[in-house]
């Protein structure tokens, strides 16, 4: 009887407990494991302990202002969701960005791609960004690359080698793409 009476004290409805799911608890106080009934016995199976436990974190959770995720995988997140962008799951990936390559890029695929409202164009040869100071240079086959790259390497004999098709050219034949 001490025990029905501290359980009338002590539980109270919360949110997510019916009225219903909580007299089946208190039910639980009157039986045993053993029971026949097969209601009660599921309450009782091993399996519940897991379910229990989940209960009882998220409980802990909510009381504590927690988050169910780790601080560490939310920052993670935040960081690739704003540097992911279409190209890290085209053909053309870059080999410096961190959502194109794994582990990243699974980990980013179920997250919001970035919000680009300026596009920078960054030379594939020096990862120098293309600007004024180092105009974005077209070669025949039409892919683009940074003037000083490609001056640098065009220094020996004025050839260039596309790193992409390693068709070759001569400097001459490179046209400023603005």
């Amino acid at each position: 009887m001490g025990a029905i009476t501290y359980a009338r004290r002590n539980l109270v409805e919360c949110e997510g407990m019916t009225g219903e799911r909580l007299q089946e608890t208190m039910v639980l106080l009157a039986f045993k494991p053993s029971t026949s009934s097969e209601k009660y016995r599921a309450l009782f199976s091993p399996g519940r302990w897991q379910e229990l436990v989940l209960e009882f974190r998220a409980s802990n959770y909510e009381l504590h202002h927690l988050h169910n995720e780790s601080l560490l995988s939310t920052a993670l997140q935040s960081g690739l969701s704003v540097i992911k962008t279409h190209q890290c799951y085209s053909d053309e990936k870059s080999g410096d960005c961190p959502v194109c390559n794994e582990p990243l890029n699974s980990l980013a695929s179920t997250l919001p791609f970035s919000h680009c409202t300026q596009s920078r164009l960054i030379c594939r040869i020096s990862g120098e960004p293309m600007n004024e100071h180092n105009a974005p240079m077209m070669l025949p086959n039409g892919n683009v690359y940074g003037e000083r790259a490609l001056l640098e390497m065009a220094a020996n004999e004025g050839i260039l080698t596309c790193p992409r098709t390693n068709e070759k050219y001569w400097m001459e034949q490179a046209r400023k793409f603005m």
